[in-house]
């Protein structure tokens, strides 16, 4: 069970991350729309890749390659759930595609476009909420009386593969070693 609740804790963490990503955007989003001629496109580009880099990422390694496929196997009247949880995954990746083309639009500081990239953004991000309530109210908790613990396992096996796959690619999240400490010199 100890692995059950590892897997569990990092889902919960990573959506907590997540949420905060998507509040920032939102935030921003938000609070310019009403002045078009004040958005920078180039932020809202930044803040949408750090957004999706994590989100999308997360989602597709953890959640629907790990644990939507154990939850499947483990208990077949589930089916709905996970349909809609694939429905509102698919409509996110049409959003942001349709955000990235509102974007190159904004790029040429048109205000219409600007207010139009706004509102775009604003239903990605609120797709993505949506689909994070919907993880957290009824996947993870149907996922806990579903699977077995000999499945957890195997899923925070694939969590911890993916978690070393992502370090490894990520010098900031590589370990840091101390050379001196070592009794080695730079």
């Amino acid at each position: 069970m100890l692995t059950a609740t590892y897997v569990l804790l990092t889902l919960s963490i990573e959506q907590k991350k997540e949420r905060h990503f998507i509040s920032r955007l939102l935030q921003y989003v938000q609070s310019i729309a009403r002045r078009p001629q004040e958005i920078d496109p180039v932020f809202i580009e930044t803040q949408l890749k750090e957004l999706t880099s994590f989100a999308e990422a997360r989602h597709q390694r953890k959640v629907e390659a790990c644990l939507m496929p154990a939850v499947r196997a483990a208990d077949a009247s589930c089916a709905a759930l996970l349909n809609d949880l694939e429905s509102l995954s698919q409509r996110g990746s049409a959003m942001l595609n349709a955000v990235y083309r509102c974007l190159r639009r904004a790029m040429r500081r048109s205000a219409s476009q600007g207010k139009f990239l706004c509102k775009t953004v604003d239903l990605y991000c609120q797709n993505l909420l949506k689909r994070l309530d919907k993880e957290e109210q009824e996947l993870l908790p149907l996922a806990q009386k579903v699977i077995s613990s000999e499945e957890w396992f195997e899923i925070g096996s694939k969590f911890l593969a993916h978690d070393d796959d992502d370090a490894a690619s990520r010098p900031e999240l590589r370990p840091r070693r101390d050379y001196l400490s070592m009794g080695y010199a730079a």
